[in-house]
């Protein structure tokens, strides 16, 4: 009673697939036959399914193709129309419970690796697989197309982030396109890279990882570039990536340094307790690498505080700021490796900069009129043959522009901020 059961059951399934339009022109059509006679079909019933539900529309589309060529349509144009139709038809009906029953039979179905040799159909398959990121035949599809080396075509930020070994090819390709782009290129690429790594507290500790790791090996400056851009883009996003970007450059290695850097870089905000903390640290002759107060958000910070018109920064602190500054800008470490500890190339040009950076600081923020600051112009480019001086002039000047009430005070006909 069971074995009949059981007959019936597959007869009416295979019932409904002779019913279906077209079946005769599916691959399973064989199959599905044999299936429906080993279980007691009639023949009759199949021809008669077979031939009722058969309305040829693969051919009659193929005849249609042949009409246009014959019109005079380019036959590569007639191709690119049906290709164009199949994915929109595609794209609209796609389910992916069924594209992943394909793997049931075993192997991989030999149209999907043709399908992978076209661009057409890969731009197709990336767009489905961001749409529908469980799929598992997508994401097959995916990782079948990086290894055979079109990780560079995968722009799709979610469709790279779906597989640790897609996201590394994806990743690292990017990277590469990075170093080596052309400055007029320089913008996009970041771009591209930045979406990457940010795209989730993931990818962004692995971006991160590998991006020190290369810059330990290869002491790219470049590289470290790319990093603080990364860095920056994940701040903007308004994450807090400061304990990340410290324990990847070897801050945490100096407890002492860490704790202030940390403090001050996590808040955005210094403060005359961790700034003397780090002032006693670098002025002891174990003093640590200086590239731990180098860091482009310290630099700014210092900046800010020192040639702000309305900062509060006290007086007595002041010498420290400007000490640190001019340190981090020009002190030089050598033996890094081995020794790890900053060694002042040039005592000399430490004091310079510092008595510059001093003098530009009295002469910008000290000056009360502008003919004080005209007077004082030839000191001042003086000191502007420090760069960091010149860094430090051109944000006290933004702060001066920006002022809503600086055009309407400053009546002369350039004004002195100007030249």
């Amino acid at each position: 009673m069971d074995a009949e059961n059981e007959d019936e059951q597959i007869q009416k399934q295979c019932v409904q697939l002779f019913s279906s339009t077209d079946f005769i022109m599916e691959s399973k059509v064989f199959d599905t036959i044999k299936d429906y006679f080993r279980h007691g079909g009639a023949p009759d019933q199949v021809i008669e399914l077979l031939s009722e539900n058969y309305m040829a529309i693969a051919q009659t589309a193929t005849l249609m193709a042949d009409w246009l060529i014959l019109t005079g349509v380019e036959p590569a144009d007639v191709v690119n129309m049906i290709v164009q139709h199949l994915q929109t038809l595609i794209e609209k009906h796609f389910e992916p419970k069924k594209a992943d029953s394909i793997f049931e039979a075993g192997g991989v179905p030999s149209w999907l690796t043709d399908m992978t040799e076209h661009m057409n159909w890969r731009s197709m398959i990336y767009k489905l697989a961001e749409e529908y990121p469980n799929c598992l035949m997508l994401n097959f599809t995916i990782k079948l197309l990086v290894d055979s080396g079109h990780e560079d075509e995968i722009t799709s930020v979610p469709v790279a982030a779906q597989q640790v070994e897609v996201f590394t090819k994806v990743l690292m390709t990017t990277i590469q396109r990075t170093i080596d782009s052309e400055p007029d290129d320089w913008q996009r690429n970041i771009q591209e890279l930045v979406q990457l790594a940010c795209h989730s507290e993931h990818t962004y500790l692995y971006a991160q990882s590998v991006l020190a790791s290369l810059a330990n090996d290869a002491k790219s400056m470049i590289v470290r570039r790319i990093s603080e851009e990364i860095e920056l883009h994940a701040k903007a996003k308004g994450h807090n990536v400061t304990d990340i970007t410290l324990t990847f450059d070897g801050t945490t290695a100096y407890p002492k340094a860490y704790q202030p850097l940390c403090t001050m870089l996590s808040k955005k905000v210094l403060n005359p307790a961790d700034i003397t903390t780090l002032y006693k640290i670098y002025q002891s002759n174990d003093a640590p690498p200086v590239d731990l107060i180098r860091k482009p958000a310290f630099i700014e910070l210092l900046i800010t505080q020192l040639f702000d018109p309305d900062s509060t920064l006290n007086p007595e602190h002041r010498p420290k700021y400007i000490a640190l500054l001019a340190y981090a800008c020009s002190v030089a470490e050598t033996n890094k490796k081995s020794s790890r500890k900053s060694t002042i190339n040039s005592k000399e040009e430490l004091s310079q900069t510092t008595i510059a950076l001093e003098k530009a600081h009295e002469i910008c923020i000290s000056s009360k009129s502008t003919v004080d600051l005209i007077s004082d112009l030839n000191e001042l480019y003086k000191c502007l043959r420090f760069p960091i001086v010149a860094a430090c002039v051109l944000r006290w000047i933004e702060f001066r522009i920006f002022d809503q009430s600086y055009f309407k005070l400053d009546q002369g006909t350039t004004p002195v901020h100007l030249i």
